[in-house]
């Protein structure tokens, strides 16, 4: 009877580890759970943190923008500009302001051998602007003709190709900002391709815009 009842508080107490051993497996894989769901909010969040600024005079965007932005991809190959832009009052009958969002594409990074400097040779871009005033129009006002004219006045779309020559500040002298880069960009826009297509007449100069900015990478 002893050896029964020894051999049955052995195996209560078997039970018994087993039992916190389980509950505290299943405890340390939900707190582990809990730190991966805090990791992916917490790099959601990183995410949407501006990583560059970028400059811009001329254009077709205003005479000046900026405005911040994002890269991304393999070899931030891939950029996203939000910029607003201002047209003074002096080249037209008012001011205006403008909204620009401009996506990038830069395909190759060039080192320039024992320097700081890199070459980006082509940067491919599409960019969409508004310019904020009751002089222009998204949908045909009802004082015109129907289809009299065939394009939004507010909202433009433009393409545009150029190249970006960029500065790495050494890490031991930087504090906040990484990389300084110049850039240059030919864009034409809808209105003025369709224009061209419509009548050839018009030069190609005259349907190319060009703009020149920088760019600040934290």
């Amino acid at each position: 009877m002893r050896w029964k009842r020894l051999i049955s508080e052995i195996l209560v107490l078997i039970a018994g580890f087993l039992s916190v051993s389980a509950d505290e497996a299943a405890d340390s894989l939900r707190i582990e759970r809990y730190h991966k769901r805090l990791e992916r909010r917490q790099e959601a969040w990183n995410r949407l943190i501006p990583t560059v600024f970028p400059l811009q005079y001329a254009g077709g965007m205003g005479m000046f923008s900026a405005g911040i932005g994002w890269d991304y991809g393999r070899d931030n190959k891939f950029e996203t500009h939000l910029m607003i832009g201002f047209l003074p009052k002096r080249y037209n009958s008012s001011a205006y302001a403008t909204l620009t969002l401009r996506e990038e594409y830069l395909p190759w990074r060039i080192r320039i051998a024992s320097t700081p400097f890199e070459v980006r040779p082509l940067s491919v871009s599409l960019a969409m602007n508004t310019i904020f005033s009751s002089d222009f129009w998204t949908s045909e006002p009802d004082r015109y003709p129907n289809g009299y004219y065939a394009f939004s006045s507010r909202v433009r779309f433009h393409l545009g190709i150029g190249s970006r020559l960029t500065f790495r500040i050494p890490e031991r002298r930087r504090y906040v900002v990484k990389h300084i880069s110049l850039y240059y960009v030919v864009s034409v826009c809808d209105l003025y391709l369709r224009q061209k297509i419509v009548d050839s007449a018009v030069p190609t100069g005259d349907i190319f815009t060009i703009g020149i900015g920088a760019i600040l990478t934290i």
